[in-house]
């Protein structure tokens, strides 16, 4: 009976320990749903709950005569009157740069024997949409004397030499495309409205006309950021059509490089997210390299001599916002912590500190925060299971916190990757646009565009002007002078 009662208890035991191994498998399982449903629903507007009648009109079906609308005309109820502006609610401020355009309004009746006492002044934004002209180069012809041959004035240089289009009409339409995330095609819809058509042939080739100019610049551009000794590195996906794989379109990789000091910004085109694009793209670089944590740059330059590998404080904050529902407690007392740091950066950012007194202020008050939290991650290493949201958060922060913890050596460092994950959003509004890139070298050009156009958003630049001017005035520029025309350096040499 003893034995039976020892089977039946040990049964029992085994029985309960596997429910518990069930309930943990499905707690994780439920963890990442979670968290897949905050991935792809987390940042859209709420959807309505209400049914639409059978009896109401679809979207696009019948509208209403013209009788029935003058009717309607005629049915509507006065306007309300409108609601009291709260405090602190008026207009915005206009520009004070923008042109002013006056237009006086009289009063109906006469005014004569009236003496003016002053004024009320109501100001209104005004546009005038772009629209196109024909700048026509007109050069006089002078014969010299005695027959030694003809004078006429030089042509300036152009992108396309005897082509249509001027170098303002190829910049508005790559700065459309990679700032603003509008395809050729639907730029062609609108240059056909307003007058102009352009063969979506001769589009694509003004482009990449304007790109073959802008090559040296954008060798120069790769050499001054990898010669930089502080670099943010990050890693996004872009879609390429290729015959030659089965789907017919590839899966690349957009390296970005990112210079805070020098506010520049590269884009590297490969086609795989393996180790050969950074290996190559950093071989000779020396200084420190701060990344979201993948495992790349940990096999290629944890341990280098030369490279000091450091870590995005935002990354590791975002694990504990997924373990809130785990261990709420304790994964507050994480964030309040990370918050303390957050807050310290944007008071030296509001109060402009230069990075010495960034320095000195990180290791008097953001040091002693760092240590304590150091601790306590190495205490709670083991206290949950490693699967765990709060386990899985607490070992990603606790093998990489002395990189996190870095920022505070050096006030020109940052304390996340923020600023690199901000440069990519450009390209995630055109891959929604145009959804993929038309070749493998077409990627490679678009690479350079996005690194051009980046670097003039960092500078606060404006990237028509950056490009207009550049087209002018690349060819003819000295090759030593060559990096005047940098985002970085534009606005200190560019002609008055």
């Amino acid at each position: 009976m003893e034995n039976g009662e020892k089977d039946y208890k040990k049964l029992y035991e085994e029985a309960l320990l596997t429910l518990s191994e069930k309930e943990h498998i499905i707690s994780d399982q439920q963890f990442e749903l979670d968290k897949l449903r905050r991935h792809l629903f987390g940042f859209r507007s709420e959807k309505r709950t209400g049914n639409t009648g059978d009896d109401q009109l679809g979207l696009f079906e019948l509208g209403v005569t013209k009788s029935v609308q003058e009717e309607l005309s005629e049915s509507v109820v006065e306007k309300p009157a409108p609601k009291k502006r709260a405090k602190g609610t008026g207009r915005m401020s206009l520009p004070e740069e923008l042109r002013r355009e006056e237009v006086v309004i009289e009063p109906s009746e006469s005014t004569e024997g009236c003496t003016r006492i002053g004024e009320e002044v109501t100001e209104v934004l005004e546009v005038v949409p772009a629209s196109f002209f024909v700048k026509r180069y007109i050069r006089p012809k002078y014969a010299r004397p005695n027959g030694e041959g003809i004078i006429i004035g030089t042509l300036p240089d152009r992108v396309i030499e005897k082509g249509i289009p001027s170098e303002s009409v190829i910049a508005q339409m790559t700065v459309d495309k990679y700032v603003y995330g509008m395809p050729l095609h639907r730029q062609i819809d609108k240059y056909t409205r307003m007058g102009v058509r352009i063969p979506a042939s001769s589009a694509s080739d003004w482009i990449m006309r304007g790109w073959d100019h802008l090559r040296p610049l954008w060798e120069l551009l790769r050499l001054v950021v990898v010669s930089q000794k502080y670099l943010q590195v990050d890693e996004t996906p872009i879609k390429v059509l290729d015959r030659d794989n089965k789907n017919g379109i590839h899966q690349g990789y957009m390296w970005l490089y990112h210079a805070p000091v020098d506010r520049l910004v590269v884009f590297d085109y490969r086609k795989g997210r393996d180790q050969s694009g950074p290996r190559e793209m950093l071989a000779d670089f020396r200084g420190i390299i701060q990344t979201d944590g993948y495992k790349v740059y940990d096999s290629l330059f944890a341990g280098h001599p030369d490279i000091h590998l450091t870590f995005c404080m935002a990354h590791a904050r975002r694990k504990f916002v997924d373990a809130l529902k785990d261990d709420e407690e304790q994964a507050n007392y994480v964030l309040d912590e990370i918050g303390k740091l957050y807050l310290q950066e944007a008071k030296m950012r509001d109060e402009a500190m230069d990075w010495e007194q960034r320095t000195v202020l990180r290791k008097d008050h953001a040091e002693p925060v760092l240590e304590n939290l150091g601790k306590w991650l190495e205490e709670k290493q083991y206290s949950y299971r490693p699967k765990s949201p709060m386990g899985q958060a607490i070992a990603y922060a606790n093998k990489r916190w002395a990189g996190l913890s870095a920022y505070v050596l050096h006030g020109q460092m940052e304390i996340d990757n923020n600023l690199v994950e901000n440069a990519v959003r450009p390209l995630a509004v055109g891959r929604k646009a145009y959804l993929f890139a038309g070749s493998h070298q077409a990627a490679e050009m678009t690479a350079a565009m996005y690194s051009f156009m980046a670097s003039c958003k960092k500078n606060k630049v404006n990237e028509f002007d950056w490009l207009k001017d550049v087209f002018e005035r690349v060819q003819s520029h000295k090759q030593k002078d060559l990096y005047q025309l940098l985002p970085s350096n534009w606005e200190e040499y560019r002609p008055k």
